[in-house]
């Protein structure tokens, strides 16, 4: 028995296919949470490198970056590549050491992430974050 599809039928397969869509779409762009350095936090000597699990992710725009910390030993300063490179927490961009930071992501592009604590950051904690489009 052949069955014939109607105007109804058709709009009715076109609405249930805008709505798959449109939910996908949501649930794809939806922010994240990242948890930097897992169970261990942002300390010394995670069980993997900071920036080795940045590569592992893809982090887009309103992505949140949580780190948590000892707040009486440590800090999570932002700052330009070059304070990056050189473990410098002077003159950062933004700078918290309440023991559990949250950072959204409100541009694309590379962020930079020390810990506030020269001889912690030397030791690799340290991260750089690159942000998608």
């Amino acid at each position: 028995m052949t069955r014939r599809v109607t105007g109804v039928d058709a709009a009715a397969a076109v609405a249930a296919a805008v709505v798959v869509v449109v939910l996908l779409a949501a649930s794809c762009c939806e922010a994240r949470d990242f948890y930097v350095g897992g169970r261990d936090g942002w300390t010394i000597n995670p069980a993997e490198p900071y920036n080795r699990w940045a590569e592992r992710n893809r982090f887009q725009v309103n992505d949140r970056l949580v780190f948590r910390y000892n707040k009486e030993k440590d800090s999570v300063v932002v700052v330009s590549q070059s304070h990056y490179d050189g473990c410098n927490a002077t003159d950062p961009l933004l700078r918290d050491a309440g023991g559990e930071s949250t950072f959204v992501f409100d541009n694309s592009g590379p962020f930079f992430f020390i810990s506030g604590d020269s001889g912690r950051c030397q030791a690799g904690e340290r991260l750089i974050v690159v942000v998608l489009a």
